[in-house]
């Protein structure tokens, strides 16, 4: 009998050494440790999306248990540490996250902090399954260096019942940019002092990004294709040509308005224009046309489900031009570490939280389930009927974005997969006195001619992508 005691104690003391549990032990599950932006602080577990699909993950698969890494926060502050800083700490111990949100991809390359997922991922029918616009973005040769796990699409949104009240014609999913704006136009009112005007158009700041790539579907974001930008181009020209003309044009665009409204003795009181916002000019449905990104649909079909928005509105993303149409999006990614001991089930969990059927239809349960949790903010990443029909049960307000996403033609903006985007577009050296953010803003504000600047403009643009590039491909050939 003392023999046992002897050996209860023992047992004990070696758990309070170890600082074990018993039920940790025993816990035989696969660990997949997991680390993200939107999971909110520990104690919102009840009503954060992402954190209730975790605990859904582990219900599904109960041979995985996911871990997640809470970001710390930087000493004296309430604020979270930087998403690479942490990363940076985490990687130096080998201990990185199995799966985690991806803001810079080629970075992480660089790094070595990714795990080649090609051959887990290019044998999934879902995977394959994404539209090659989204998912090719994150694959570089053969190698697929992050999971897409949302996508927000970029547009116009149109207040139809507005247009039709003005007596046009709405804008709709096959109407070309030059109908686009000349509707707009001949709706808009910029001219009323009693607080009865219509805003024509807001929402221009993205036109010399997407427009080129609607001239020419042989380029992408920012005129940037297989050779490299191509700012030099007509249909760069062509952008800028148009983006002058509305930033110039305050008779229907409001940003013009705006800047018109501020020269001095201009003599233009906006706050007599237009139907005084209690929120908005758009919560008042004083706008025809505004620029979105989807991440705002759950806030817009709430306000149409109340009554808020007795309009029609729909989601037409950008016009039509040379017969092409490829609406922006903006992709999140995850990626899988480089340190990572379980590949299979880390692809399994990052697959769950984002482009998956099953793990799609558990948040869309989960949003129509649980008080106080947030609708679904992102659209499915698969075109497939069953999860389309889920998501537009919850957003049936905008019905154009349906027949976009079956479309499959998209454009993708570039910070978060493509090497030196950030330094070529806007935080490198331009010259003495400029960055290149900064060049492009003086052009696009008529302080620089494009005649005078385009070579000079697309020379150092590929200058700073290619360098960027040539380590990025160094890095890759060593995966």
């Amino acid at each position: 009998m003392k023999k046992i005691i002897v050996l209860i104690m023992t047992i004990t003391v070696i758990f309070t050494l170890t600082g074990c549990k018993k039920d940790e032990v025993e816990d035989e599950r696969v660990v997949i440790t997991y680390a993200s932006w939107n999971l909110g602080s520990e104690d919102t577990k009840d009503t954060n999306m992402e954190r209730l699909m975790i605990e859904a993950f582990m219900e599904k698969y109960p041979d995985i248990r996911v871990d997640i890494i809470e970001r710390p926060k930087v000493p004296g502050t309430n604020g979270d540490m930087d998403w690479n800083e942490f990363l940076a700490a985490r990687a130096s111990t080998q201990t990185l996250p199995d799966v985690f949100q991806a803001d810079n991809i080629p970075y992480y390359v660089v790094n070595d902090w990714v795990y080649d997922i090609s051959n887990i991922a290019n044998a999934d029918s879902e995977y394959l399954n994404i539209s090659e616009d989204i998912r090719g973005v994150a694959q570089y040769g053969d190698k697929v260096m992050g999971i897409p796990n949302a996508v927000f699409y970029a547009g116009y949104i149109i207040n139809k019942t507005l247009y039709e009240y003005q007596g046009q014609d709405s804008p709709n999913l096959d109407t070309t940019m030059e109908d686009f704006l000349a509707l707009t136009k001949a709706a808009s009112d910029h001219s009323s002092s009693t607080n009865e005007g219509v805003i024509g158009l807001e929402g221009i700041e993205h036109i010399i990004h997407w427009y080129p790539a609607q001239l020419n579907s042989n380029l992408g974001w920012y005129t940037l294709n297989e050779n490299g930008f191509n700012l030099d181009s007509s249909e760069f020209a062509d952008s800028i040509s148009l983006y002058r003309d509305l930033q110039t044009d305050s008779s229907f665009v409001w940003e013009a308005l705006l800047a018109a409204s501020a020269e001095e003795d201009s003599g233009i009181d906006i706050s007599t224009m237009f139907p005084e916002p209690v929120g908005s000019y758009f919560d008042n449905g004083a706008i025809l046309a505004k620029w979105f990104y989807s991440w705002d649909f759950g806030w817009i079909q709430t306000k149409i489900s109340d009554g808020d928005y007795p309009w029609e509105l729909d989601f037409i993303g950008t016009p039509v031009v040379n017969g092409n149409k490829r609406v922006p999006i903006v992709a999140d990614f995850f990626t899988i570490a480089s340190n990572t001991k379980h590949p299979e089930e880390a692809y399994l969990l990052s697959k769950w939280m984002g482009f998956g059927k099953e793990g799609y239809l558990k948040r869309v349960e989960l949003s129509s389930s649980v008080d106080g949790i947030s609708k679904v903010n992102f659209t499915p990443i698969q075109n497939d009927v069953d999860l389309l029909d889920a998501y537009f049960e919850l957003y049936p307000g905008l019905p154009g974005l349906r027949t976009i996403i079956e479309d499959g033609s998209f454009i993708v903006e570039p910070p978060k997969y493509l090497p030196g985007y950030i330094d070529a577009r806007y935080q490198g050296t331009f010259d003495a006195d400029n960055k290149m953010g900064d060049i492009v803003d003086k052009l696009l504000a008529g302080e620089i001619q494009y005649a005078d600047i385009k070579i000079a403009l697309n020379d150092k643009t590929n200058e700073l992508y290619n360098q960027s590039k040539a380590i990025f491909d160094e890095a890759l050939e060593d995966e």
